[in-house]
């Protein structure tokens, strides 16, 4: 649609655009556009009474005209009318008044070269001169109005506020305005609520979201439709009763309480208790509105009446006592008149016959004069002061000096001024008591006139509201100062010996943290030292290097975030990743120890040989697709090459990315598979704590012997004193009873680097003095160390003598059932079925592995689990061997074995316990079966 489309401009039409309707206070409204038709008729009569201007040249060829057009107080209502006074010829537009209403028609205008003069709309979104050429206003924006209100809250001394607005372009714009303002001046960040335009339960729940706040100090956003809403909900809460300060901007007045209170929408109490209620902003020349108010009085009912029908029923005693708002929208008037009157002058001069719209728009900008608010001219240069633009989403503040609009108005002759709302005489009415106010240097401090000691003040206050959360943190350093006086008067009394006592506690406090963060780590059974390591050459950097593939080797998120390129390329993996479980486990175990992981450590992936060189250990995590990655390769290839020691932990689980060990060998390119697999300990890695522990100890152990730590002085004893057998070894130590708590089984304790049960040769006798042991005649197995939270076994059963039953059928049970029966007290061990009465509890064992229910025997131990089934009540105790190097399975195919009537009697409704064969993991299982032994309840 081009502007050919609409009717061609009249150079004497003006089209007024005014909320009649839709506002709750018409009252107000027909005397703003009252005023605005006075303006024009002082115009036609050459009366420069109000403006000088008016009875100056250029004549005017032809009269003006105005229109009224009621916009309804929405921005459907405004469009509406914008259409109705182009159809209406108008040449220019005043109004609208509300800044969301003149977004839309200033896009219009600057589209049809239609100049529009505002009488209200500050938005600063409306200082844009690209998007809006032909806007104008009268009114000050939001960015000079926010200076005042800040100033003013600074000048009461309050500091902490909440900003209450209305959620559209002028409210969020405002609050923006606001918050920058207060960010300016040194203020805490306010805090935003928000609410709907014309929306009662909108503003009722944004009010008691209000009431929740610590703040005290509400800076009040809002238009004359929202009151009820906001003001009825603040009443119901008992935030007008005197413990909030109501601080707001002059976008409406006390006669649209008013309003409100008569039509029955605010109760009249509620009405009375806005006593005290403040607003800010700038207002009109005081000189300058008393001439207008003078011309004003002139009026009356009927005359304005005369000039629109539309403005019948108007109160006699507004034209004594007209609202400031009156004065701008004169202005505007006026501002369009003068320009009409010079494009009138300018088409008869040049004999154009068809209306220039650019000219007229022009020469509203151009036009400057003395007007009933005070100097009338557009150059921006008010907005330079205050122009502080919030980015709302990012809350990144942006100094924009100089952002001010060509069409916004010069408010240097405006007034300073503080309203403060007071019920007139008896009749329960609120009026308003203007105070002026004077900006500071920095213009972020108001200085108060000596009227402000006689105001009165919410809830009949005769001193202000102090800021709520500025008493608290008064309050609360008046509290610390007498604790530390209280402390000080101690310290004095006690003298030496209170300085005694404190030092204790001090020291018990030291020593107590000190023993809870050695809990949490790794110590020397013997001796219950920290671990202490050392690099095993010169200039090394790392005591262990983590070697994984990223298909399945990365584990949860770390503490502290990567980069963001690595961690997006590793949020992508789809296996079950374990390694950072592993750094950060041993981060907390072993705090000494230094661990590489490339996400954390690598800058580049071509110093990846590099890393390893100054790594003493590289642990390879055997995972699905490991000897298929090429940086893996790279780092086991450097490890061989150099000679480094080498920890295989293996992730046997396929279901979490693991594979078959047997499966890892043959991956393993053939030249190098020797040097890797050969002689050396496989650390299997399970998802059980008890069973990371171990595997984690492991890990720890062979670190400490590869890189040459100094070993406690017992740990050397008792490989010196071991006593060498036939075959040429060396005879373990001297054990505790079954190998555990503080006796070390011989295979367990001597397990090391070189095999799984490799032999010792005799330390140098400097072990014995406590000096460096010669750490390549050393294995160190994991039960060499100590931690505090780590399983133990039960030593006694607590409810009494156990039968642990097991059959000749079921492969390994028996073998199971003897250890633990002679490892803890009260536990007895019996083959199926049992010969004599048993004394107390009997407890079936069932070993799951891959011979369980397979086979002949598989046919009569099934047969014993029925009679288990039927004849006992209590549930079989289900032990679990996964690792086909202990000879077991997946569960998946113990239960295709399993016959489906035992199934069905729910044989597997207990969690099955974990059973492993290699010495650590075994004692890990024998302490899980005691601990289960010890809560089961008799049959």
């Amino acid at each position: 649609m081009g502007p050919e489309c609409f009717n061609a401009t009249d150079l004497s039409a003006i089209g007024v655009l005014v909320p009649l309707t839709g506002t709750g206070d018409s009252t107000r409204w027909k005397a703003l556009a009252c005023a605005a038709l006075l303006a024009v008729s002082q115009a036609n009569a050459r009366d420069g009474s109000v403006v000088p201007s008016f009875s100056q040249p250029p004549l005017l060829r032809s009269k003006l005209s105005a229109q009224l057009f009621d916009t309804k107080y929405t921005l459907h209502g405004g469009l509406e009318a914008f259409t109705a006074a182009q159809r209406a010829r108008s040449a220019a537009l005043v109004g609208p008044y509300r800044s969301t209403i003149s977004t839309a028609l200033a896009s219009l205008g600057a589209y049809l070269h239609l100049p529009i003069v505002s009488y209200g709309s500050s938005s600063v979104v409306l200082s844009d001169d690209v998007r809006y050429p032909t806007f104008a206003r009268t009114y000050p924006t939001d960015g000079d109005n926010a200076a005042v209100i800040i100033a003013t809250l600074r000048g009461f001394g309050w500091n902490n506020l909440i900003i209450l607005h209305v959620d559209d372009v002028w409210g969020a714009t405002y609050a923006d305005l606001i918050f920058a303002r207060a960010v300016h001046c040194g203020l805490p960040e306010p805090r935003l609520i928000s609410f709907m335009f014309k929306n009662d339960e909108s503003a009722r729940a944004a009010v008691r979201e209000l009431s929740q706040q610590s703040a005290n100090i509400v800076v009040l956003l809002a238009f004359g439709p929202d009151l009820p809403g906001i003001f009825n909900e603040a009443d119901a809460l008992g935030l007008l009763d005197g413990s909030h300060a109501w601080i707001g901007s002059f976008d409406w007045a006390p006669s649209s309480v008013n309003a409100h209170a008569d039509a029955g929408r605010i109760p009249q109490a509620t009405a009375a208790k806005l006593e005290g209620m403040l607003q800010a902003g700038h207002a009109p020349n005081a000189e300058r509105f008393g001439v207008f108010r003078r011309s004003f009085a002139l009026l009356s009912p009927d005359a304005c009446e005369a000039m629109a029908p539309e403005l019948s029923g108007m109160d006699a005693s507004l034209f004594s006592d007209p609202p400031d708002d009156a004065a701008f929208a004169f202005d505007a008037a006026a501002a369009v008149s003068l320009a009409l009157r010079k494009s009138q002058a300018y088409h008869h001069h040049h004999h154009h016959h068809q209306v220039d719209d650019v000219y007229t728009a022009r020469a509203v900008r151009d036009i400057s004069f003395a007007g009933a608010s005070g100097g009338v001219s557009f150059d921006g240069n008010a907005s330079k002061r205050a122009g502080y633009v919030r980015a709302r989403r990012q809350r990144r503040l942006t100094h924009a000096i100089g952002a001010g609009g060509e069409g916004d108005r010069n408010v240097e002759s405006l007034a300073l001024e503080l309203r403060s709302f007071r019920l007139v005489g008896l009749t329960g009415r609120l009026g308003e008591v203007h105070v002026p106010l004077h900006f500071s240097a920095d213009h972020c401090v108001a200085t108060l006139s000596p009227e402000v000691a006689g105001m009165i003040w919410p809830g009949g206050a005769s001193k202000p509201p102090r800021d709520a959360i500025d008493v608290q943190e008064e309050e609360e350093r008046r509290r610390q100062e007498r604790q530390r006086a209280l402390v000080w008067k101690l310290c004095v009394g006690l003298g030496v010996p209170g300085v005694l006592l404190l030092t204790s506690g001090v020291a018990l406090l030291i020593s107590y943290f000190r023993l809870q963060s050695r809990r949490k780590q790794l110590l020397w059974r013997s001796s219950r030292m920290p671990l202490h390591f050392s690099h095993c050459d010169p200039g090394g950097k790392y005591h262990l290097f983590l070697s994984h593939t990223w298909l399945s080797g990365q584990d949860q998120a770390r503490a502290h975030q990567a980069r963001q390129s690595t961690l997006a390329r590793f949020r992508q993996c789809t296996a079950y990743p374990q390694v950072h479980l592993i750094k950060r486990r041993l981060t907390t175990l072993a705090p000494s120890m230094s661990i590489f992981l490339d996400v954390d450590n690598l800058q580049e992936f071509g110093h990846l040989a590099e890393e390893i060189a100054a790594s003493d250990v590289v642990l390879l995590f055997l995972s699905r697709g490991y000897f298929a990655s090429k940086a893996c390769a790279i780092e086991y290839e450097a490890a061989v090459r150099l000679g480094k020691p080498l920890i295989l932990v293996h992730e046997g689980n396929e279901n979490k990315g693991g594979l078959p060990l047997e499966q890892a060998r043959r991956d393993c390119p053939e030249p190098l598979r020797e040097a890797v697999f050969s002689g050396r300990p496989i650390v299997s890695w399970q998802r059980s704590d008890a069973f990371q522990q171990i595997a984690l100890k492991r890990i720890v152990a062979e670190v400490l012997v590869a890189c040459g730590c100094d070993l406690p002085r017992s740990v050397a004893r008792r490989n010196l004193h071991a006593t060498a057998p036939a075959d040429g070894g060396i005879a373990a130590p001297s054990a505790g009873p079954a190998g555990f708590e503080d006796g070390l089984k011989p295979e367990t304790w001597l397990s090391g680097t070189a095999g799984l049960f490799a032999r010792l040769s005799l330390p140098t006798v400097s072990a014995v003095r406590g000096e460096k042991v010669d750490h390549g005649a050393i294995s160190l197995g994991s039960d060499a160390l100590y931690l505090h939270k780590e399983a133990r076994l039960v030593p006694k059963l607590r409810a009494g003598p156990l039968t642990l039953a097991f059959s000749r059928h079921n492969h390994g049970a028996r073998e199971i059932a003897l250890e633990i029966a002679s490892l803890v007290a009260g536990c007895s061990a019996a083959e199926w079925p049992l010969s004599d009465p048993p004394a107390g509890r009997v407890v079936p064992l069932l070993l799951l592995d891959a011979s369980t229910f397979g086979g002949d025997s598989g046919e009569r131990l099934a047969g014993e689990v029925r009679q288990w089934c039927a004849q006992r009540a209590t549930t079989p105790l289900l032990l679990h061997a996964a690792l086909a190097e202990d000879g077991g399975c997946p569960f998946e195919e113990v239960m295709q074995r399993t016959p489906t009537d035992l199934v069905h009697a729910k044989l597997y409704s207990q969690i099955a316990l974990p059973w492993f064969q290699q010495p650590d993991f075994r004692k890990a299982a024998l302490v899980a079966l005691s601990q289960e032994l010890d809560q089961r309840k008799a049959a």
